[in-house]
């Protein structure tokens, strides 16, 4: 049952993880076309074609804060899952150090003879 939860948030991340990834290359997509209407928009000299640019780079900046903020959270959700797989590894390699110290413990036991009395 253990394994069956795990398997399930792991299938959870590899879909928030694709879906964050779509959105990415969309935005990627989107600001390809915006970098293409921006340099046209500089080609017109006039007052309108300079207020035009602004308006597009302004979009780029926000999409490109969008794209910032969307690899930040994957990289942090990666982060926060390796984690928790290393905490979960160490605590099962604590627990399992821990039981083979104990049988270790009675090896010594008697191992020490008075040999001067």
């Amino acid at each position: 049952m253990v394994s069956a939860v795990g398997s399930s948030t792991s299938a959870s991340a590899a879909s928030s993880s694709s879906d964050s990834s779509s959105a990415i290359a969309a935005l990627q997509k989107q600001l390809q076309s915006l970098q293409k209407d921006l340099v046209e928009a500089n080609k017109d000299t006039s007052e309108s074609g300079k207020q035009k640019a602004q308006l597009i780079e302004a979009q780029v900046q926000a999409i490109q804060a969008q794209i910032a903020a969307l690899q930040a959270a994957a990289a942090q959700k990666a982060a926060q899952q390796a984690s928790q797989q290393s905490s979960s590894q160490q605590t099962s390699s604590s627990s399992s150090t821990a039981a083979s110290s104990s049988d270790k413990r009675y090896d010594t036991v008697g191992s020490m003879i008075d040999t001067s009395a």
